[in-house]
């Protein structure tokens, strides 16, 4: 086996652990030990095991620092971060009940949602039993507001 075949094993092995552990780095040392595999299959024997290594870790690394940023885009895409609530899809406006008393101005109360219970806080003191609408969040907290009888 030559040292051409080494190589494009050795880029193949670098690609596939890339979906193991992932961080879009080892992919790009994966496609310089390809290129070098192309390299040394069609240059042969005059470009010696230094000169492999050498373009092994020129390539890599001109890859790596000219394509990372713009491949990390197209396979993380575009996240949208709405007022507070960036990890979850919290529906503003719905109506929870409220399970465990919310004092005023602290967290510490619970309300459930989506069959959950969360903290919530609330610019009034709310007893458990009524309900409430989330009108946002914070972190893990949803911010709750007291429904007007007139409403429910």
């Amino acid at each position: 086996m030559g040292n051409d075949m080494i190589w494009a094993i050795t880029g193949i092995v670098l690609i596939f652990i890339e979906f193991f552990i992932p961080g879009l780095v080892i992919i790009f040392f994966g496609a310089g030990a390809l290129l070098t595999a192309l390299f040394t299959y069609f240059i042969g024997d005059i470009f010696s095991l230094p000169l492999q290594l050498l373009t092994f870790t020129l390539t890599s690394i001109l890859l790596l620092v000219l394509l990372r940023r713009y491949m990390k885009k197209i396979f993380t895409g575009k996240m949208a971060i709405e007022s507070g609530s960036e990890n979850f899809n919290i529906e503003i406006g719905r109506f929870v009940p409220v399970v465990e008393y919310i004092q005023h101005g602290e967290i510490g109360g619970k309300v459930k949602y989506q069959g959950t219970i969360w903290s919530a806080k609330s610019e009034k003191s709310i007893p458990p039993g009524e309900s409430v609408e989330i009108i946002g969040s914070e972190n893990l907290t949803l911010i709750v507001k007291k429904i007007k009888k007139e409403d429910s």
